[in-house]
This record gives C-alpha cells, structure tokens and sequence, in this order.
C-alpha cells in the first residue's frame, strides 16, 4: 500500500475480496480491530505496516424479552441469559448483556435504564446473571462477589461420568486460587448431570476444574469435550454449546436482605438430557 494512508474498507475491498455491505456492517457492528483497537469507522486511515482484523460474521445474538426477567427492583435486574450473548463486546462485536437488558428495561416501560454488568457467564453458558441499576448497587454487589459471598448453583453435563459421586477439585486458575465442589445428581451410560458449586468465581473455572477432574463438560470442544454423542441405534445427538447452565444464585441484597433467584434448565439442556437418559 506504500506510505500513503488508506480508509480501512477501502483497504478491506481492495484486499479481502468483500463485498462492500458484508464490509461495511461488519466495521460498524465492531467487527474490525486496528492494531489490536475495536474501530468502526469505515474512513479509519489505515498506515503501511498496521495490523487489521475483521470478524465478518456476527454469532447469533437473541434478543432479551420478559420471559428472561427473573427479578426486577430499584435496585437490581436478574436475567436468565440465553445461550450467544456475550457478557461483554468480544471480536464478533454486536450487543452485549448489558445492553439487551438496558432495551428490555426500555421496553416494558421503566423510565431508568441503566443495566450494570457485575459478574460474567461465558457466551455459551445460560442462567441466572444479575446486574445492577445504580453505579451504588454494582460497587455493593461487586463487593460481595470479590469476598466470595455469594453462592452460586450450576448445573452441568459431562462425560465421562465422574469415579466418584461427590468431591472438590482445588486447583488454580491463571495463576490465582479457585475451589469447585461437585456432586453426580444423575447417571447414565456414558455421562452424567453434575451439581457444581464454585467458591470462587474465576474465568472458565467450572469447565477447567471439571476438565481436571477428567470429565469435561458435553460441548466444551476447547477443553476436550464430546461435540455429539451416538447411540448403538444409530441416534445422535449434537452439542452446539458448552452444557453448562447457572441455575442459582444467592446474594445479599444492596437494600439489605438475602435474594434467591433460579432459572429452570434451557430446552436445549432438557434435550440433551432426554437423549442421554435414552
């Protein structure tokens, strides 16, 4: 390209092989990083020797509505998060959680807003996932979540099945303590439904520690899960995400007082369960 600057989706045309809307949405949903930096403006100069990345396809991204409000005050809105939604904008770009319950909040009529993110749950992991409407109530919540005071509840399907029905893996996490209790609730042939109870609540604990205990979870591919199952019958059964899903979580409230919220299991959970007990 020389020395002269570029646009970025001039740059992206001339060299990708794009068409120019595909380009185009793709830069302005945040799909495009300059030297590491999210940019969205198509006309960004682009200088000889920089480095440029595109994410063109944006994950499927479902949008919140009231059958995921779990709880709602002043204070405090929990969500049942669906499977796609990013806690925070990745490399795919498009909204985040964040953002979907601050246009739920819209939507059904509350005049604030305000959507603050305080714990993550991977992309592919449903659940329960509270967030917090004053900047008071995250610096509260936070708190509580440093201090390892909350409890929370998943539910998971592995396999193997684990040896034993119950234990605690205890093994760091990118260099930092973490500490998982577990239990088998169901059996079947060749894998099983586990209650896991992590103490601390560090990034892919749950699929780590269970990766370590030597079954990791059905369609956890980056940690050496099964992405499909078969039966001697011939049926199989895909696994298009991690199965894994946050079905409790206890807390204290910012205004005082204990908050219980569950969220029932996904119908792809279900399913997944309906084969294996087959």
């Amino acid at each position: 390209m020389g020395d002269r600057a570029e646009p970025l989706l001039a740059l992206i045309l001339r060299r990708g092989g794009i068409a120019e809307a595909v380009a185009r949405e793709a830069i302005e949903r945040g799909g495009a990083f300059v030297r590491g930096r999210r940019v969205r403006q198509v006309d960004c100069a682009i200088q000889a020797g920089d480095r440029v990345e595109l994410a063109l396809q944006a994950a499927t991204q479902p949008v919140l509505t009231r059958a995921h409000l779990l709880h709602l005050d002043d204070l405090l809105v929990v969500v049942d998060k669906p499977a796609g939604v990013a806690a925070q904008e990745d490399l795919a770009g498009g909204p985040a959680l964040a953002d979907l319950c601050s246009a739920l909040l819209r939507e059904i009529g509350e005049r604030q807003a305000t959507a603050l993110l305080v714990h993550r749950l991977d992309r592919g992991t449903t659940g329960v996932t509270v967030l917090a409407r004053t900047r008071r109530a995250q610096t509260a919540l936070l708190l509580e979540f440093r201090q390892h005071r909350v409890e929370k509840d998943y539910r998971a399907l592995v396999a193997p099945p684990p040896p034993r029905d119950s234990g605690i893996v205890e093994e760091p996490v990118s260099g930092k303590s973490a500490l998982t209790r577990w239990e088998v609730l169901e059996r079947y042939p060749d894998a099983a439904l586990v209650r896991a109870l992590p103490r601390t609540g560090r990034t892919h604990q749950i699929r780590l520690h269970l990766g370590a205990l030597g079954c990791p979870l059905l369609g956890d591919k980056a940690h050496g899960g099964a992405a499909l199952m078969t039966r001697p019958s011939g049926a199989r059964h895909d696994f298009a995400r991690p199965m894994l899903h946050a079905f409790s979580l206890s807390l204290r409230h910012p205004a005082g007082g204990d908050l219980r919220v569950t969220a029932k299991l996904p119908e792809d959970f279900e399913a997944a369960v309906a084969f294996l007990r087959r």
